[in-house]
């Protein structure tokens, strides 16, 4: 089974907690908010070592709830269709 990250999760979880995309860019140490907005919208991908930063400020209990599997999001295209 292969995993991806929960971009939608990420957003919401983001907005959530009030965060905007430049406050995210500079937790990640990112030049702008173009850069972390690319990168929640799945144009550039997340680096390994920003998913611990991604994790503690955006309130996940774990590295592992930033992840679904491709089943559970196909399954969930196929749903909202």
């Amino acid at each position: 089974m292969s995993y991806q990250l929960d971009l939608k999760s990420i957003r919401e979880h983001r907005i959530r907690k009030g965060l905007t995309m430049q406050d995210m860019a500079d937790a990640l140490g990112l030049e702008g908010k173009s850069s972390y907005s690319k990168r929640e919208a799945g144009d550039t991908k997340f680096k390994t070592s920003e998913l611990p930063v991604l994790v503690k400020l955006l309130g996940f209990s774990s590295i592992e709830k930033i992840f679904v599997s491709e089943l559970t999001k196909s399954k969930l295209i196929k749903q909202d269709a």
